[in-house]
């Protein structure tokens, strides 16, 4: 049954509606989002896409109503580095904002994010042409959304500590997952893993960024090394990030960049850090991810059989390791 369905208001507006399960964590999140000020005040806007609307009804679910944004992406129509930039900044904004309301996505993937464009037929030459125009606008925005695998935590809970069942990880879809629950861990930390998954978005469409400007290397490291507690948060990541932007120029941000998205850099830092000039890579080898150790490795081979897949998990449950 589909869950999801398009309407106009009597202003005329294009409205996107979601039907939500009552009682649900998603239920709770739309309803929580829809009471936060920031999200509908054009200065503060923090890119989440905000419900406008819940309808209640007498059954066992509402509609969560929003206003219509674009979702087919096509970050490898991306031209200049202000273009990725505007991507970043607002994604990592998004996030930032519900890490902040201690809401953790756990489903981060580019078809859970939305431009402020659309078109009704995605594939005419004439939409191409606009969307992309649209790319490169002062105007664009992008947001995250779908909360179907989210989760909203106490407020008090630690963006740092916090430590969810491992079982957890295997959510939502799976093209970025960082590598923390691979070895039979019983817990991981759902707000570290939002970031990672981020991080090696970025590195499946940005590699060829880093040369216009090194310091990306550093945020995508930062954001999924393998040490989760060396891992940025989010507003620690936004943070760098602003610093990183307001050192360009206008002709920088203008600067030509051809894309070419691959897998390759999220199983290998070398793939991205060798595009660092040389003094850069020796300059800032010290937040390059480090190997991994031995143990480690024996440990990922291990629970990549599935033999070790059933036994690690079992015995680090026991033993409480």
């Amino acid at each position: 049954m589909p869950r999801f369905g398009y309407a106009r208001d009597m202003r005329q507006q294009d409205l996107f509606v979601k039907l939500i399960d009552k009682g649900t964590a998603e239920d709770e999140i739309y309803r929580y989002l829809a009471g936060c000020k920031a999200l509908y005040d054009s200065s503060t806007f923090p890119c989440v896409l905000p419900p406008t609307a819940i309808i209640g009804s007498p059954y066992k679910f509402a509609f969560a109503v929003m206003p219509m944004w674009g979702s087919r992406l096509c970050l490898a129509e991306f031209t200049t580095l202000r273009e990725i930039f505007t991507f970043i900044r607002c994604t990592l904004t998004g996030l930032s904002f519900l890490h902040d309301h201690r809401i953790a996505h756990r489903d981060i993937h580019e078809a859970n994010m939305l431009v402020n464009w659309y078109c009704l037929d995605v594939k005419q030459d004439s939409c191409i042409e606009r969307r992309q125009a649209h790319y490169r606008s002062p105007s664009a925005l992008y947001a995250l959304f779908d909360f179907d695998m989210a989760l909203k935590l106490p407020p008090s809970t630690s963006l740092k500590d916090c430590r969810r069942p491992a079982d957890e990880g295997f959510i939502g879809h799976a093209e970025y997952w960082p590598d923390d629950v691979y070895q039979g861990e019983r817990h991981y930390n759902p707000f570290a893993f939002d970031v990672a998954c981020l991080g090696y978005l970025f590195l499946h469409y940005f590699v060829e960024a880093i040369p216009a400007m090194p310091l990306l290397a550093v945020l995508f490291s930062r954001m999924t090394t393998h040490v989760v507690d060396d891992r940025f948060t989010a507003a620690e990541a936004l943070t760098f990030f602003r610093e990183l932007e307001a050192t360009l120029s206008p002709d920088a941000l203008d600067r030509s960049v051809t894309l070419e998205p691959g897998y390759d850099a999220l199983n290998d830092t070398e793939v991205y850090w060798s595009r660092l000039p040389p003094e850069d890579a020796i300059k800032w080898q010290s937040q390059r991810p480090p190997p991994l150790s031995c143990a480690d490795r024996i440990l990922r081979w291990i629970t990549n059989t599935r033999l070790g897949w059933k036994i690690v998990p079992f015995v680090r449950r026991t033993l409480h390791i």
